[in-house]
């Protein structure tokens, strides 16, 4: 009986400490806007941490949604019963570069037509550091072993791409990315614009206007 009893009280414990452990962290973010400034919503979802920063942006014959992997976070911190910290990292870290002293701009593009061609070493990084045109492109899919892109399966993975790809089917979302050779810059710099107007062409729609990102501090509580 004393047996049960003790495995009882060790579970309720066990319970009881794991719903009261939780933590928050957070740190800064560069979102994507064309025109003046973003949306309030979108920095409001930013804050919250609802979005990774890929913002969506209607283009004229296309859907965009961008993201740079200069998130940066400034703290994290793990707590007890809600009061009492458990675990404290005060260490600014870039948590989702993928490789040191490199860039990447992951797009998500959906023409609606089938006249958009994609030059990823046509597209140029400006920043307080100087320009920087695309180094290498790739696109995020499943492939076979011939390397076709095919739509179910596993073995997700980043592909290089050749110097034009045609974005040839209305409706698909295809997943690129952009890579240029510089640190990554700080996300509290308002001074990085993407140009993408000789990189994202259609004859049949106007010019891909310049994609500025704007500093957005984010936070995001976790259990």
């Amino acid at each position: 009986m004393r047996s049960n009893h003790a495995q009882i009280v060790l579970a309720g414990f066990v319970a009881i400490t794991a719903a009261a452990c939780a933590g928050f962290k957070g740190g800064w973010k560069s979102v994507a806007y064309v025109g003046e400034a973003p949306s309030e919503t979108v920095v409001n979802e930013a804050e919250k941490g609802l979005i990774n920063g890929r913002s969506k942006l209607a283009l004229p014959g296309a859907q965009l949604e961008v993201e740079i992997d200069n998130r940066l976070r400034t703290y994290d911190m793990h707590v007890y019963l809600f009061v009492l910290p458990l675990w404290w990292n005060p260490r600014d870290v870039y948590a989702e570069n993928h490789e040191e002293g490199w860039t990447r701009v992951y797009l998500t593009i959906t023409p609606s037509d089938s006249s958009f061609v994609f030059r990823p070493t046509e597209a140029v990084l400006r920043m307080e550091s100087g320009r920087f045109p695309g180094a290498r492109g790739f696109e995020f899919g499943i492939w076979n072993e011939a390397g076709q892109r095919i739509t179910e399966g596993q073995g997700w993975a980043h592909r290089p791409l050749a110097s034009d790809v045609a974005l040839d089917v209305p409706g698909r979302r295809y997943h690129l990315s952009i890579d240029f050779e510089t640190p990554v810059p700080s996300p509290k710099s308002q001074q990085i614009e993407l140009d993408l107007s000789r990189a994202l062409v259609s004859p049949e729609h106007p010019e891909t206007p310049v994609i500025r990102f704007a500093p957005v501090r984010w936070k995001l509580g976790y259990t």
